[in-house]
């Protein structure tokens, strides 16, 4: 199975999760849900007992699982570069700077630069506001993925004594190959990796943040092996502004994900609408 260098944009080379799906790869059938008691519903009739199940939101549905960096294979070349750059320009800014390269890389991408990385969080409430609460998107259908991080790990033959542990950088040197400074030294295309992380932050202690990395296999994660670690809930156009109300009645809003002074200040605005 081939993909296009930029797998966001859809070519005959690359099919869709139900293409996948009837070729026998994925472990679920995509489901449609159109309020909070569904979600719960599938959630309920796909988790197995003591299962770790991960989410992420995306408020469009064709967006595939691919981190920010490889979504163009051209800037993968620049990884280095950036990183750079960024430690250059960020240290003035920050009142303890990170010792570690694992540690800058957290940092990139906990303000939105090009990493590696895929954020992942815990909570499926989490996960379903971010596919719902793009006004720019309210129109498009949009989707939660469901990934078992264990399952992926396998993929990825990192194995632990006790079947439900995730790697953490800093802990399992089994991680070392996927810090940049060692990729392009590595001559192995390992899978994805699903990781964990310090929460070091009050947004990502509030989204209750995971991560998947890659390595210098870019395939997106849904097409990895069979698929069979990944499954997907889609969102319609039609229920997003409801599925947002339902939200904000259990207390998950822009800013109980987002606890900033920036958010504050813009949702304050809201009043003067």
């Amino acid at each position: 199975m081939r993909f296009c260098a930029n797998f966001y944009e859809k070519c005959d080379r690359c099919p869709d999760v139900e293409a996948l799906r009837k070729r026998g790869f994925v472990l679920y059938r995509d489901r449609t849900i159109r309020s909070i008691a569904e979600l719960l519903t599938a959630l309920k009739q796909q988790a197995k007992p003591k299962q770790l199940i991960w989410f992420r939101g995306h408020s469009k549905r064709k967006w595939e699982l691919v981190p920010s960096l490889a979504r163009n294979l051209r800037h993968l070349k620049a990884e280095n570069a950036l990183i750079k750059r960024f430690m250059q320009d960020a240290t003035p800014h920050i009142d303890v700077p990170p010792r570690e390269e694992w540690e800058w890389m957290f940092l990139m991408q906990h303000h939105r630069a090009s990493t590696r990385l895929l954020d992942w969080t815990e909570s499926p409430l989490a996960a379903l506001f971010f596919a719902v609460g793009n006004n720019q998107h309210s129109r498009i259908d949009g989707a939660v993925w469901c990934l078992d991080p264990v399952a992926l790990n396998r993929e990825a033959s990192l194995n632990f004594q006790f079947e439900l542990e995730v790697p953490a950088f800093g802990l399992d040197e089994v991680l070392a190959s996927y810090l940049p400074s060692r990729v392009s030294k590595n001559p192995a295309e390992l899978s994805p990796a699903a990781i964990v992380g310090p929460r070091n932050t009050p947004r990502m202690a509030a989204q209750l943040g995971t991560f998947t990395i890659n390595h210098r296999l870019h395939k997106p994660i849904e097409a990895i092996s069979k698929g069979k670690h990944v499954w997907r809930w889609i969102i319609p156009a039609a229920a997003k502004k409801n599925l947002l109300k339902e939200l904000a009645h259990l207390g998950i809003s822009a800013l109980t994900l987002f606890p900033e002074l920036d958010k504050v200040a813009d949702l304050s605005k809201e009043l003067l609408r």
